[in-house]
């Protein structure tokens, strides 16, 4: 695993696709979706030297994120692109350059075999997990678009309640992120403030002005309608909350799919 190549002969594939040839002009996205570890950087303390439980919590993935991002797929016929492994190897959701992209330390834990990444591993890293993933959503994006209309960007995401390091409570129960584009953010964001009782914020507890890297490569610089989801993740934590989330957004997102005037270009 420390060579300039990574062979991942015996893991899982770094991608799923969720129906790979759906007709809906709607992609969704899972940046964390996924928490796996290749075989190769498991030892006796556990999958890159932490105890596993470390990589089920927040620092390894998105919890909830990836089921809701499935359901989401199939009620709505549409097609979703999901990261298998975990953030901490590499996040798919950074630049490349971003120290961030391969975390020394995450909420305070220390991810051990990053803390002297050179620049082979991190190309090695990025070739194994990275580009397939990026490639993966362009190559769906480029099916949709051909077939047309101009389909809109979801990427699924969730937020842990309090950070260990920081402390601080987040009363929200979901955050909508968008930049300059705001068509699909605004939509969405209009629908889930009509739900009684509901907490929404917009570019919190993350900012689509400061992050959402992958909403903007894919996105913003394509011109087209995107938005990020960030559920709280006690909300998603069980099979019951991740159906009634998916089945909201469902309701949400359905007359938006269907709305002809969203499915434009525009650039800003």
């Amino acid at each position: 695993m420390h060579g300039r190549a990574i062979t991942l002969t015996s893991d899982p594939a770094p991608v799923e696709i969720i129906n790979p040839d759906a007709s809906a002009p709607l992609l969704i996205i899972g940046d964390h979706a996924g928490c796996a570890v290749p075989r190769d950087l498991v030892d006796a303390r556990g999958p890159l030297g932490l105890p596993a439980a470390d990589l089920q919590r927040h620092i390894g993935w998105d919890i909830g994120a990836a089921s809701v991002a499935r359901q989401l797929a199939q009620r709505l016929s549409a097609t979703a692109v999901l990261a298998v492994y975990t953030r901490l190897l590499i996040d798919p959701n950074r630049a490349l350059g971003d120290p961030d992209s391969i975390p020394a330390t995450s909420d305070g834990i220390a991810i051990a075999p990053n803390a002297n990444v050179d620049d082979a591993l991190s190309r090695a890293r990025a070739d194994a997990f990275y580009w397939p993933y990026h490639t993966a959503i362009d190559g769906q994006l480029g099916r949709l678009m051909r077939k047309g209309p101009v389909p809109l960007l979801l990427s699924m995401h969730s937020f842990t309640p309090a950070l260990m390091k920081a402390g601080s409570q987040r009363p929200m129960h979901v955050g909508i992120m968008a930049s300059r584009d705001m068509r699909l953010a605004d939509r969405l964001i209009a629908g889930l403030k009509q739900r009684p009782g509901m907490n929404v914020t917009f570019n919190e507890p993350y900012s689509g002005i400061t992050h959402g890297y992958c909403l903007k490569v894919h996105g913003l610089a394509q011109g087209i309608p995107h938005a990020q989801v960030e559920i709280r993740q006690d909300l998603i934590c069980t099979a019951a909350g991740q159906s009634w989330w998916a089945g909201l957004l469902t309701q949400l997102l359905a007359p938006i799919v269907a709305d002809a005037s969203l499915h434009a270009i525009e650039h800003y």
